[in-house]
């Protein structure tokens, strides 16, 4: 570790990743930072987080055995940063799913570490997505900036802030689409959304109601409104990490995010995805927080949207 308590790598997918896919046999350009609590891996690409690892703990993200490492195309696995609209765009369906903030070039503002450097201090990385603040990206209809804040440390906080740089109002929605790892589906259980009105996209967004936790029995994708700010990640079996420690638990908790989306494509819808498999579906479930349909944001000219998400693990 560095004296200035944090240290960063700049290295290209294909040497990180080497058991993956990659364009060109090169890849994308990842950002690897590290320090006395955790380790970082970020893409340039979407600003998309990977891989976060606090010490003496597992992975608190998952990333697919067959992702694909290509300019342009979203990496399956970690938390892809979808906007600025989520899934299919409910005004103009024949724009691409998932907005086109997790397919482009992000800048690195800053990296800094704040506190003590042995105990309680943390990294903050500051991302931004800038190049459509004056002249807007031609699938919207007005410029915004974004900036997205991490701070690591024994735990991984988003913070993000948009703004509406224009001289109108737009509609936005989004979600932090992450990805987390659990020992079988089938057994993980998702706490916190119990009495909650969702929409099922597995059934043309009908609207239903959460009757207790939400289980797995086949394929899961659903858009939960107006929802607590806590869910966690709960499996009956623990997994095991390096050094024998145990993770049952992952927590998520948000400010400013009144949706969350639960997202398990199951076996048959996993078979047909060529970067999943249907022998990888098991393995991980999505637990997205953000603010779509019913929540999605009217965001005046002028205006800044906030929000916040904090990941952790629990014993």
């Amino acid at each position: 570790m560095s004296q200035t308590a944090y240290s960063v790598l700049n290295i290209n997918s294909a040497e990180y990743y080497p058991d993956h896919k990659h364009q060109d046999n090169i890849g994308l350009p990842l950002i690897i930072i590290e320090n006395a609590a955790a380790k970082l891996v970020i893409s340039e690409q979407g600003a998309q987080v990977l891989s976060f690892i606090a010490k003496d703990k597992s992975d608190l993200l998952w990333l697919s055995p067959l992702a694909n490492f290509r300019q342009g195309k979203s990496v399956r696995g970690g938390i892809p940063v979808c906007l600025p609209w989520f899934g299919v765009n409910q005004r103009a369906p024949e724009k691409p799913s998932h907005g086109f903030a997790r397919n482009t070039d992000w800048s690195l503002s800053s990296i800094e570490h704040i506190g003590d450097k042995l105990n309680n201090g943390f990294t903050k990385i500051v991302f931004e997505l800038a190049q459509f603040k004056n002249t807007a990206h031609p699938l919207f209809e007005s410029p915004f900036h974004v900036k997205l804040v991490y701070l690591m440390g024994e735990q991984l906080s988003i913070e993000m802030q948009l703004s509406n740089t224009g001289n109108k109002n737009f509609f936005l929605s989004w979600a932090m689409h992450s990805y987390h790892p659990v020992n079988d589906i089938s057994s993980t259980r998702i706490i916190g959304l119990d009495g909650c009105e969702y929409l099922d996209n597995t059934r043309e967004l009908k609207r239903c109601t959460q009757q207790g936790d939400v289980i797995f029995n086949d394929e899961v994708d659903r858009v939960y409104i107006n929802v607590g700010e806590t869910q966690i990640i709960r499996q009956a079996n623990t997994v095991a990490d390096v050094v024998g420690k145990n993770t049952n638990e992952i927590r998520v908790d948000a400010k400013g995010c009144n949706s969350a989306i639960v997202w398990n494509p199951g076996l048959e819808k996993a078979t047909t995805m060529l970067d999943l498999g249907g022998q990888n579906y098991h393995q991980f479930v999505c637990v997205e927080r953000g603010n779509s349909f019913d929540n999605e944001i009217d965001l005046a000219a002028g205006k800044v949207h906030k929000a916040s998400i904090i990941f952790s693990s629990h014993d």
